[in-house]
């Protein structure tokens, strides 16, 4: 008796998972706002403000790294150049 395992193709991404898979979690967010809370003296009351700033930077951070850059234009002589005239 043989058995066969049978692999099942991975489903195609979703527009709502890359956007989630881009997004900082809830963790960086947390502990970037509380970087800006001690950079401006660790006054209470802006913790909102501290959160929506983090998110903002994060977020701004992921999608950079995430943009496609134009690939770099090769330096590499031509394997056959053809003769200047």
């Amino acid at each position: 008796m043989s058995s066969k395992v049978t692999t099942l193709p991975a489903p195609p991404a979703t527009d709502k998972a890359v956007r989630t898979a881009a997004r900082p979690t809830e963790q960086q967010i947390a502990s970037r706002a509380h970087q800006i809370f001690l950079e401006r003296g660790a006054t209470p009351g802006r913790d909102l403000d501290d959160w929506l700033q983090a998110e903002r930077e994060l977020t701004a951070a992921t999608k950079s790294h995430d943009s496609p850059r134009p690939a770099a234009l090769s330096r590499a002589p031509l394997a056959n150049p053809r003769p200047s005239r």
